[in-house]
C-alpha cells in the first residue's frame, strides 16, 4: 500500500523467483476444431488443450470476474486496455467480499495504476484512500492462509515444492499446503493478485491491488493476501512502461495510466462480458497435460526434464465456444 514509508510488499525486491508460469497465454487459447488421431499420451500440451473434451472445460462465473479498463500507453491504440481477474473467495472471502463493495462504489474509477515494475509487480489503488474515507478494504485482517474444511481434497502435484510441504491444483486454483498444520494457500506466481500492504499484517486490502509480473516470488508465499489471478490480459500488464523510481513507481512527469473503469463483468451489460471457460485441474487429461510438460513431447526439446514446477503447470483459460 501507499504510504509514507515503502510497504513490505514494495521493499522485497530481488527476492529469488521460480519458472515463470504459463496461467494463460496473452492470446486466449480458442476452442478446439477437430479431435486428434493419436492417443493422449502421444500428444504435446499444447495438442492436449486442444483435443480437451467439452467436460474438461469449466464456464467461468461472472460474478467472479474483475474486469480493469484503463488508458492505452501502446502508441496508436485507440480502445482502453482491458485486463480480467478471476476472483478467489476459497482463499480470501474477506477481500474478496470488500472488492465487490469498493466496485459497487466505483472506488477505483479514476484513480491510477502508480507501479510497473520489471520482473516483480504492476500495482493500482489507493489503500490509504479508502481507508480516510472509512471504507472497508482500506485496512483489514490478513487471509494469508485458510484452514481444512471437509471439501478441500487437492489433486497433488508429485514433483516436490521448496516453498511448501505439498502443492497442487484445487477447484482450478495453484495451491500450496501443510498436512500437520493443515492450512491451504495461494502461491505467488506468475499472474496472481494480491493486496498490498504496509509492515503490519493487517495493515493492507483490496482497495490496492497488484499483479505479479515476473518470475514467480514465492518466498511472498503467505506473508500477503492473495485473492485472484489475471485470465485474460495480462499482456496489458506485462507491457506497461516501467516506473523510473525506487521499486518501479512513476515518477513525478510519467504518465500514470488511468483506470477508466473497473467492475465486476456479473454488472456489466452482456455486450461487455467474455465468456471464458478454465480447464479442469480435476479431469484425466489435465494430469496428461502435466505428464506432457513433466517431459516434453516436441521434436525440439532434446533433454527431458523430468520435473514440473508449480508455477510451470498450465492453467488454460480459453474463450467459450460459440453454442
Amino acid at each position: 500500500m501507499l504510504r509514507k514509508q515503502p510497504s513490505l510488499s514494495q521493499q522485497l525486491i530481488g527476492i529469488g523467483a521460480l519458472a515463470l508460469t504459463a496461467w494463460s497465454s496473452p492470446a486466449l487459447a480458442q476452442p478446439a476444431t477437430s479431435t486428434p488421431l493419436k492417443p493422449w499420451s502421444a500428444l504435446t500440451s499444447s495438442e492436449l488443450i486442444a483435443a480437451a473434451p467439452k467436460d474438461a472445460w469449466a464456464k467461468l462465473d461472472q460474478s467472479r470476474l474483475l474486469y480493469l479498463y484503463f488508458e492505452p500507453t501502446q502508441t496508436g491504440a485507440q480502445t482502453p486496455a482491458r485486463v480480467i481477474v478471476l476472483l478467489a473467495p476459497d482463499f480470501a472471502p474477506n477481500h474478496v467480499r470488500a472488492l465487490d463493495a469498493l466496485l459497487a462504489k466505483a472506488f477505483f474509477n479514476g484513480r491510477e495504476i502508480v507501479r510497473s515494475q520489471d520482473n516483480y509487480v504492476v500495482q493500482w489503488g489507493d489503500g490509504a484512500a479508502a481507508t480516510s474515507q472509512g471504507l472497508e478494504g482500506g485496512q483489514m485482517a490478513a487471509e494469508f492462509d485458510q484452514a481444512y474444511g471437509p471439501d478441500f481434497k487437492p489433486v497433488e502435484l508429485k514433483d516436490g515444492d521448496v516453498y511448501a510441504p505439498k502443492v497442487g491444483f484445487w477447484r482450478n486454483w495453484p495451491v500450496a499446503w501443510d498436512p500437520k498444520a493443515k492450512r491451504y494457500w495461494l502461491p505467488h506466481c506468475y499472474g496472481m493478485v494480491g493486496a498490498g500492504r504496509d509492515e503490519g499484517a493487517d495493515s493492507g486490502g483490496p482497495a490496492e491491488l497488484y499483479a505479479v509480473n515476473g518470475h514467480s516470488p514465492r518466498a511472498l508465499d503467505r506473508n500477503v493476501t492473495l485473492l485472484g489471478r489475471v485470465v485474460d490480459g495480462m499482456d496489458q500488464f506485462a507491457t506497461l512502461p516501467r516506473g523510473t523510481e525506487a521499486m518501479g513507481f512513476y515518477a513525478t512527469g510519467q504518465t500514470k495510466p488511468k483506470i477508466i473503469k473497473a467492475e465486476l463483468g456479473s454488472r456489466l451489460p452482456a455486450s461487455e462480458q467474455v465468456n471464458l471457460e478454465a480447464l479442469r485441474s480435476d479431469h484425466a487429461i489435465y494430469a496428461e497435460i502435466l505428464e506432457s510438460r513433466r517431459n516434453r513431447r516436441d521434436s525440439w526439446t532434446k533433454f527431458k526434464a523430468g520435473k514440473l514446477e508449480l508455477c510451470n503447470a498450465p492453467l488454460p483459460v480459453r474463450l467459450s465456444p460459440k453454442e
